[in-house]
């Protein structure tokens, strides 16, 4: 499963455990999944009468919106997008071809879709959405229309998370080169980010999403092409944003991803279970390993501070600064500071399972095993 697949960011058994191969299924959209009022929806839309492709791109805009709050609606909502994007297309009669905007929702939606629906095969719905987008680009090179730059840079950005996504089915944990594919992607986001105006929203979510696709990677340099690359752009960020909770966040799960690949790079070495107990020094890997769990700790109490002021703290927040602060824990080898961050661990993960009581939310496997084991422990002290 393609690591681009829209999913929470936990701990490595609940990572190890999505790699899992999903079931195959059609991509077809079933009417019956559609509201019969998914139009009234884009009410606070500005469309013209009579504008098809405008109520479907507004449709798509609406559930782009609620793709991080309220991702069951967002489905609902692409899912009407593509039926409504199909419809078009199916009943067009002009000699003049559709505009490029109908291309970039109706591909777009196919590829949002396909991240959303967990229990699908993830490539119909890429192979599906190129298609739509490379009709459009199709489109523009036959005619002379007038190009809307703001729409064709979008549709690149959509076709560049694409291959991204297909690139990611090429990756396994022996990969030493880059597919071209992924090569194509990060040029063609190079170009259209730094010539175009993409909003801080979509900067964050191509970030993340190139920082997931660097996270496949177990050699180091292809890795970093990647994760530096999302590292920059996130950091240039925060440049004009420096409270921005969202990228804190980001740039705290690179760095705690980065802590986890050197924690594997550390257990490939067989005289690490060999090392003394109590001794004072870390070794290279492990060494390398604690400094990025402190600097993710150090980006999650950022965030957590920004959410704190804004009055929108979320109980994911507080999972990642649990995750953050137990790997930091295994790694000290002071014990009375060690068992100080523990107690750390286990304040956030109360925190979480609080704030997240009642809501969509589950908290990662590995810190529900943990603090399971914590408890028993005290009471048996």
């Amino acid at each position: 499963m393609p690591a681009e697949k829209k999913r929470p960011r936990g701990l490595k058994s609940s990572a190890a455990a999505s790699k899992s191969t999903p079931k195959k299924v059609k991509t077809e959209v079933d009417e019956k999944d559609i509201p019969e009022n998914a139009q009234t929806v884009v009410i606070d839309k500005v469309v013209e009468e009579g504008d098809e492709v405008g109520e479907a791109a507004a449709l798509f805009e609406n559930a782009l919106e609620k793709l991080d709050k309220n991702p069951s609606e967002a489905l609902t909502l692409l899912r009407g997008t593509v039926h409504e994007s199909d419809r078009i297309l199916r009943n067009w009669e002009s000699e003049q071809p559709l505009p490029s905007l109908f291309y970039y929702t109706y591909g777009s939606a196919l590829y949002e879709l396909g991240r959303l629906t967990e229990e699908e095969e993830f490539t119909p719905y890429l192979e599906a959405a190129e298609e739509r987008l490379q009709d459009g680009f199709d489109h523009l090179k036959k005619i002379d229309q007038v190009t809307d730059d703001e729409v064709v840079n979008k549709m690149n950005i959509t076709l560049a998370k694409i291959w991204l996504a297909k690139a990611a089915m090429l990756v396994d944990d022996d990969s030493t080169t880059i597919p071209d594919l992924a090569v194509r992607a990060l040029e063609t986001l190079d170009k259209t980010c730094e010539k175009s105006k993409v909003s801080t929203a979509n900067l964050v979510e191509i970030g993340s999403i190139v920082q997931n696709h660097g996270d496949l990677y177990s050699v180091l340099e292809p890795r970093t092409k990647f994760t530096q690359w999302a590292e920059i752009l996130f950091k240039r960020i925060l440049d004009d944003e420096p409270n921005n909770a969202r990228v804190l966040s980001e740039l705290g799960l690179s760095q705690l991803s980065l802590g986890n690949y050197w924690l594997e790079r550390m257990d490939e070495k067989e005289d690490v279970s060999e090392q003394k107990e109590d001794r004072t020094e870390r070794i290279n890997e492990e060494q390398k390993a604690y400094d990025a769990f402190v600097e993710a700790k150090k980006y999650f109490l950022q965030a957590q501070e920004s959410l704190e002021k804004s009055k929108t703290l979320t109980p994911q927040i507080f999972s990642d600064l649990a995750e953050a602060y137990l790997n930091e824990a295994n790694l000290t080898l002071d014990s009375k500071e060690q068992k100080e961050l523990y107690e750390q661990a286990v304040k956030n993960i109360n925190e979480a399972k609080n704030l997240g009581s009642g809501l969509d939310y589950v908290l990662p496997e590995g810190l529900e095993l943990f603090l399971d084991e914590w408890n028993s422990e005290e009471k048996v002290a």
